[in-house]
């Protein structure tokens, strides 16, 4: 299926008129994702013709059984693997297509948060379904992020018309109704449903009851390399600070004590705490 959007919120402000045009820009986060699942694409595709194995799927896919005993890394690498060439190409497509605007819309840190959130929705229905009895099995691709983004899309635009296999032209909202329901019907199984059931939840979940996820920190207090050291070395400072000023009132303390009772009145470790900070505190 293909969609054109009538985009009326990026078009340069010197035209009067609004434009058309195949999607949006091709986006920093979104880039990534496509070379990434395109990367982790051919190299299954030369593991399969060349050592006649799946020895990446197996580790790397969703299988909730083993999830449940440990290997849970897989519900974030089950969503770079694709069995099949169109359903990679659906899924790219459609990341490119939402995702671009809402990276523009959010900003790629919120953006990449969304991603990752909504995969691991989908892996965590998965694994639900698979502990009650209902296991879907293998499961592969993102498509619980790329519904998630269509449902995030027309929430957050649902009156923005598109154009429907370059035909209809019809607003997002019903879009992505209409989208839900050729994949409830499409025959797709378990996998699917698991994955409609993340996306979609982790969607309403994201963008109608908690934004804490798109809050990014401000220029003056967000993390940086050298505001770090420059802190380590402050906080240094002030332990050496303090320690010089405690070893100060010691050897107050010390020095008092050998004018009232002489040198022999300290103890062996006094005396070396004496000559050590003098050596260190003192010796300038």
């Amino acid at each position: 299926m293909s969609l054109k959007i009538y985009d009326l919120e990026f078009m340069a402000p010197r035209y009067p008129s609004y434009e058309t045009r195949f999607g949006p820009e091709l986006t920093t986060v979104v880039r990534a994702l496509l070379v990434a699942n395109g990367i982790v694409f051919v190299l299954q595709f030369l593991e399969n013709l060349i050592l006649k194995t799946s020895w990446i799927g197996g580790i790397l896919a969703l299988n909730p059984a083993l999830v449940l005993k440990g290997f849970v890394w897989q519900v974030v690498t089950y969503s770079f693997l694709h069995v099949q060439f169109w359903n990679l190409l659906m899924n790219m497509l459609m990341l490119w297509m939402f995702g671009g605007q809402l990276e523009e819309h959010w900003g790629s840190k919120p953006f990449l948060k969304f991603y990752i959130f909504s995969n691991l929705a989908g892996a965590l229905a998965a694994v639900i379904a698979a502990f009650f009895g209902m296991s879907p099995g293998i499961v592969v691709g993102a498509s619980s992020a790329v519904y998630a983004l269509l449902f995030a899309y027309a929430l957050t635009w649902p009156n923005r018309e598109m154009l429907f296999m370059l035909i209809f032209p019809l607003k997002a909202k019903y879009v992505a109704i209409l989208f839900m329901l050729i994949l409830l019907f499409s025959g797709g199984g378990a996998i699917v449903y698991t994955s409609l059931i993340g996306g979609v939840v982790s969607a309403f979940f994201l963008v109608r009851f908690y934004s804490g996820w798109k809050k990014i920190s401000s220029g003056s207090s967000s993390w940086s390399l050298s505001r770090y050291l420059q802190k380590r070395r402050f906080l240094r400072y002030q332990q050496e600070m303090e320690n010089r000023e405690n070893a100060k009132d010691r050897v107050d303390k010390l020095l008092e004590k050998i004018s009232k009772e002489g040198m022999d009145s300290l103890s062996r470790s006094e005396k070396k705490f004496l000559n050590d900070a003098s050596q260190k505190y003192f010796n300038e």
